[in-house]
C-alpha cells in the first residue's frame, strides 16, 4: 500500500517540498514537488537514472514549474534522500515498485488521474518497464518524454564493452559500482542494480528476471512519446540504442530528436549534458516544455 506522508517543509514560491512515499515492498522513497502558480492541468512526474539522484532532474522540474506545470521528482531507491538499504537491489525494481508508488501518490495528492512522465537514462526505462508490465497504466499517461534512454546497445563498441566489463568487475570486487570515484555521477550503485543492465547490453536483449521481454512488449505502448538522444553519448546511451527503443514503441504520436551539431544544436550532447547543462537549458528544456504544452 502506497502512503504519502506529511511534507518535510512548506512550499515558498517555487521552493521544493519533499514528501515520503512507501512502496509495495516496503521501501521509503523521496518525492519532491516543484509547483508555483500552476496553470497546466496535467502534473509532470520526472525521474533520473543510475549513478544519479533527484538533483539532475530538479533544475528541469523547476523550469517547467515556472511555466505552469505541477512537477514531482521521484528519487529512486538506494540513493539521495530515498531509503538506501533496500530489499530488492535490481534495476527492474525501479519500474516494478518505485514508479507505481510515485504515480499513485501524485494522483492521490493532486486528484489528477492523467500524468506526463519525463525520464532521463534509466528513469525512462523505469517508466517503460512499468507501462510494459501494467497495460492498464497506459491510459493514465498523457505523454512520455525520454532523454538518453536505452537498454541493449552499450556493448556494441569496444569502449562500451570495456565500460560494461569494468563495471561488472568493480561491482563484484567492491560490492557496489563506484560512480563517484569514476566521476560518472554523484551516487554509487548498490550491488545488483546495474547487473541487470550489464546483462541486457551484453546480450542485446531487454528481458526481466522472469523472462519477460520488454522490447517485444513496447509495440503495445501507444502513448505519445518524445525521445531525445545525444550524438556525443557514445557509451551509456548510444544513438542506436535509443533509436531501437523509439522504433519499437507503438502509436503514431512519436517524435525523435537527435541532439547534435548536425541537427542544428550547439554541441553533440553527451549523456549528462543532454539534461543538465547551460546549453540544454537553452536548447533542450524549451523543446520538452513545448512538447508538453502541445499535449496539455
Amino acid at each position: 500500500m502506497t502512503t504519502l506522508s506529511t511534507p518535510d517543509s512548506a512550499p515558498a514560491g517555487l521552493a521544493p517540498t519533499r514528501y515520503r512515499v512507501t512502496t509495495a515492498d516496503g521501501v521509503e522513497l523521496a518525492l519532491t514537488r516543484f509547483a508555483g502558480e500552476t496553470t497546466r492541468p496535467v502534473p509532470v512526474v520526472l525521474t533520473h537514472g543510475t549513478f544519479s539522484n533527484a538533483r539532475i532532474c530538479g533544475p528541469l522540474a523547476g523550469y517547467l514549474a515556472g511555466h505552469g506545470f505541477d512537477c514531482w521528482v521521484l528519487e529512486l531507491r538506494g540513493r539521495g534522500e530515498s531509503q538506501r538499504t533496500i530489499p530488492n537491489p535490481t534495476f527492474e525494481a525501479f519500474g516494478l515498485f518505485d514508479v507505481p508508488a510515485a504515480l499513485e501518490a501524485v494522483r492521490a495528492h493532486t486528484g489528477r488521474q492523467r500524468l506526463f512522465l519525463v525520464g532521463h537514462s534509466g528513469g525512462g526505462l523505469a517508466f517503460l518497464m512499468h507501462l510494459a508490465r501494467v497495460p492498464a497504466a497506459r491510459a493514465g499517461v498523457v505523454g512520455l518524454a525520454m532523454l538518453a534512454s536505452q537498454a541493449t546497445e552499450a556493448g556494441t563498441t569496444l569502449g562500451g564493452c570495456l565500460m560494461l566489463g569494468f563495471g561488472w568487475v568493480a561491482e563484484t570486487v567492491l560490492g557496489y559500482a563506484p560512480g563517484r570515484a569514476c566521476r560518472v555521477g554523484p551516487e554509487n550503485e548498490p550491488k545488483g542494480i546495474l547487473r541487470q543492465w550489464f546483462r541486457w547490453n551484453f546480450a542485446r536483449r531487454w528481458t526481466g528476471s522472469d523472462g519477460f521481454d520488454y522490447l517485444r512488449t513496447l509495440p503495445e505502448i501507444a502513448v505519445p512519446t518524445l525521445c531525445l538522444a545525444g550524438v556525443g553519448d557514445r557509451y551509456i546511451a548510444p544513438v542506436r540504442g535509443c533509436r531501437r527503443v523509439f522504433d519499437a514503441l507503438g502509436g503514431t504520436d512519436k517524435e525523435w530528436v537527435l541532439c547534435g551539431r548536425s541537427e542544428g544544436f550547439s554541441e553533440d550532447y553527451g549523456h549528462a549534458r543532454i539534461i543538465a547543462s547551460r546549453t540544454a537549458e537553452r536548447e533542450i528544456w524549451p523543446r520538452i516544455r513545448d512538447w508538453l504544452v502541445a499535449r496539455s
